[in-house]
């Protein structure tokens, strides 16, 4: 079952990293950002869900509240190191320099694939 869980995580972070290329087609990170999880993903399919828990763990009621100070306020120095910059937390990263810049339904289904990415990753072991 966990395996099941796993690969709706990996990818439902896919498409939450396509669905911004999408919306920010001149932003190439995004598009960077999708090839290093396809990568990550197809080497060890469960570290993103590892890494994306190390990197939400202290932020996850703001989240699950949609609190704003999550992009506003965050500048998330005490969990992100360079190596984990180019997976959800670069796109986490990169939503910030943008969040006052985006429409209220593009934050609701922001806020939507977060919430969705963590009741996920809560169900694999």
């Amino acid at each position: 079952m966990s395996n099941t869980y796993l690969s709706a995580f990996n990818n439902l972070v896919i498409k939450f990293n396509e669905d911004l290329i999408y919306i920010f087609p001149e932003e190439n990170d995004f598009k960077v950002y999708k090839r290093g999880i396809m990568m990550i993903n197809s080497a060890n399919a469960k570290k993103i869900c590892n890494l994306f828990k190390d990197y939400m763990i202290l932020y996850r009621n703001k989240i699950i509240d949609k609190d704003e100070s999550f992009f506003l306020t965050n500048n998330y120095t005490e969990i992100v190191t360079y190596s984990q910059s180019e997976g959800v937390e670069g796109i986490i990263m990169k939503l910030k320099g943008y969040w006052t810049t985006l429409s209220d339904s593009n934050k609701k289904t922001i806020w939507d694939y977060l919430n969705s990415l963590i009741k996920l990753s809560d169900l694999i072991k």
